[in-house]
């Protein structure tokens, strides 16, 4: 399943957090750094002088180890741990803010604030990064962002890079605000404007909350129940409407593109699914956000459509369903597929298995009802 790991935090007064705040350092250099792979915005940093895997997410404000093992002399820091960050699936929990010594090609600092924080574990699906590298690290100098999925990289330019980019290539500058260490850009859908937060740590295209009941007039959509998302704070578990083709304007273009609406995710999002089909120069401290079309396929239409999915833990189970389908339940065990009894060790087998076909009825089950 997609992730969907954007988050806010709401940070609230200690000693030890202001301390924290007010004397960290952050020293940038007019550089560029890959992104790892052409599907995420994974980047290599040191941290306290050892390499690792971080997640470059624009929908954070602050940054966040997920893995206390990285850090060899964690449990001699201090900790600030007043107030509580909230994930996207609006489940909140405790600060636990330390300082450690973070280095970029983009920026070093000494002593770098940042969240420490538990992901979800997957049974199936292993963890391949470290930490969550936030716009937090970018925005409080004069270095302009530029986000480059042509050339798979991201960069700090200046503002004599800026005018020169702009006269050489075809951005055009976008509606948008920057605000507290955030981007949003407003996208218009069935004619109507919406303001979405620019999160690169979602991997769907974009989402909506569905707190306000929101409906569209597109028909070409399909429903799903059960567990979608994994947030920084929990899985998620709600009503998912997902839309197809759906008429879209966005940079003076008009195109149609896939949306969803969402009763378990806190949030308004646009994630990297789209955010990649552009290159982005983002002029913080000028409160401007330009953007340029590149070779990146955009999806608008389902690749497949969904009956059910599973997941692997202690049993195999159904965690996701197509609303209209009556045949399993969620929370149903999966026994046997095909004949092949489940076992712990083949458990990731048969779930990727199960997932990765659209019609299970061509598939021989023995399924065990929730009680």
């Amino acid at each position: 399943m997609r992730n969907g790991i954007a988050f806010f935090v709401i940070l609230c007064t200690s000693c030890t957090t202001i301390k924290y705040i007010r004397n960290e350092k952050i020293v940038s250099y007019n550089a560029c750094m890959p992104l790892l792979g052409n599907n995420s915005t994974l980047v290599k940093a040191a941290v306290e002088g050892k390499q690792q895997t971080l997640l470059f997410d624009t929908g954070a404000m602050v940054s966040m180890l997920v893995d206390s093992s990285v850090v060899e002399n964690l449990n001699t820091k201090k900790f600030g741990t007043f107030g509580s960050f909230q994930g996207a699936n609006g489940v909140k929990k405790a600060n636990r803010i330390f300082t450690t010594d973070l280095g970029t090609p983009l920026f070093t600092s000494l002593n770098k604030v940042m969240l420490l924080a538990d992901m979800p574990i997957s049974k199936c699906q292993k963890q391949n990064y470290a930490g969550i590298l936030g716009l937090d690290a970018f925005f409080n100098h004069h270095e302009v962002l530029k986000m480059d999925f042509t050339s798979n990289e991201i960069c700090n330019i200046n503002s004599k890079e800026l005018e020169t980019t702009l006269q050489s290539a075809r951005f055009v500058r976008i509606k948008s605000k920057c605000k507290s260490n955030q981007v949003y850009v407003i996208m218009q859908f069935e004619g109507k404007d919406y303001q979405l937060l620019l999160d690169t740590g979602f991997s769907g295209t974009i989402i909506f909350s569905d707190d306000k009941k929101l409906r569209f007039s597109n028909q070409n959509k399909m429903v799903l129940e059960g567990q979608m998302y994994k947030t920084i704070s929990g899985e998620t578990k709600g009503c998912e409407t997902f839309y197809e083709r759906m008429p879209t304007v966005f940079a003076d273009q008009s195109f149609e593109t896939k949306i969803n609406v969402s009763t378990s995710i806190k949030g308004q999002n646009v994630g990297f699914g789209f955010i990649r089909c552009y290159d982005w120069l983002i002029d913080y401290e000028n409160n401007k956000v330009y953007v340029r079309r590149n070779q990146n396929p955009m999806a608008s239409n389902f690749n497949r459509k969904i009956s059910y999915y599973a997941k692997a833990g202690e049993r195999l189970t159904i965690m996701t369903k197509e609303i209209s389908q009556e045949k399993y339940q969620i929370g149903d065990e999966i026994t046997t597929v095909n004949g092949t009894k489940v076992t712990p060790e083949n458990s990731c087998e048969m779930q990727d298995l199960l997932n990765k076909t659209e019609d299970w009825n061509t598939l021989q089950l023995e399924v065990i009802p929730k009680a």
